[in-house]
């Protein structure tokens, strides 16, 4: 009978080895599942720090970049008008200048209004030959002195007064120095000489005051006082329009505008970039 047994100690010590193996096994896979669970966190919060300081050091970088943008900005506003003001202060100083320099004119122009009664050809022919029409022409002149026309001031302002006001005011100039040269020529007794182009000048009268073509045409340089009356409204207008200060605004907008959308275009950017770091 115990012979009919003696397999069950084996059996037990079977047992036994496959209970320790099995043990043994839960026991280091659930060290190893532990393990690694514990490396998987270490390494997760890890790289949650990482994050949060690579968040900080982007914010950080945005904030310095938008700072960096707002001084730019307010920096170029500050200088776009500062150096607007010192414009607008010189080319009140223009307007200034040019108005002294037509009102030195007067005596130039004075004589455009005596010589439209004058008929200049047959004037000239006369004063050549006759010294006392010579006398009587160097008395409608009065007191008119070339070298006294200082129109100095007027050439430093051209820079910085509008295209159209500097036009005017050199149409008036040219028909002004037409007159006195005219005038000068039957003064001297020079001859039938006509030292200034009359073409040109109605050419140069015509683009600022277009509908006076035909009546130039037709009637020449003796109407031009009337001319000159046309262009002194015309210049008063534009010299008007500069002190108000419309075209300079319209020019300060236009450029503030400008530095204000490329603010915007560089801030985008880096922002843009930013996300993309």
């Amino acid at each position: 009978m115990a012979d009919s047994y003696w397999w069950l100690p084996s059996l037990t010590t079977a047992g036994v080895l496959s209970a320790i193996a099995w043990l043994l096994r839960e026991w280091i896979g659930a060290r190893l599942t532990k393990s690694i669970q514990h490396e998987f966190d270490r390494k997760l919060e890890q790289l949650r720090a990482d994050l949060r300081e690579s968040e900080e050091r982007l914010k950080a970088r945005i904030r310095e970049k938008e700072a960096e943008i707002s001084a730019l900005r307010s920096g170029a506003l500050t200088a776009l008008a500062s150096r607007h003001a010192a414009l607008d202060k010189r080319k009140l100083e223009a307007v200034d200048q040019i108005w002294a320099a037509f009102n030195a004119l007067a005596p130039a122009r004075g004589l455009a209004t005596s010589m439209g009664f004058i008929k200049f050809e047959s004037a000239a022919e006369l004063a050549e030959r006759d010294s006392k029409a010579r006398e009587l022409f160097s008395m409608i002149g009065g007191g008119f002195d070339w070298n006294k026309l200082d129109q100095s001031g007027a050439d430093k302002a051209r820079p910085f007064v509008t295209p159209m006001v500097w036009a005017v005011y050199t149409a008036i100039r040219a028909i002004a120095m037409h007159s006195a040269m005219r005038w000068m020529v039957l003064k001297g007794g020079l001859g039938n000489k006509d030292y200034a182009d009359a073409d040109a000048i109605r050419a140069l009268v015509v683009k600022v005051l277009p509908h006076y073509e035909d009546y130039l045409k037709q009637h020449g340089p003796a109407v031009y006082y009337y001319v000159l009356q046309a262009l002194e409204e015309r210049l008063l207008a534009e010299l008007n329009t500069m002190m108000s200060g419309e075209e300079m605004d319209r020019a300060s907008l236009k450029q503030a505008a400008e530095i204000i959308r490329a603010a915007g275009e560089l801030q985008r950017s880096t922002m843009e970039a930013s996300g993309a770091s």
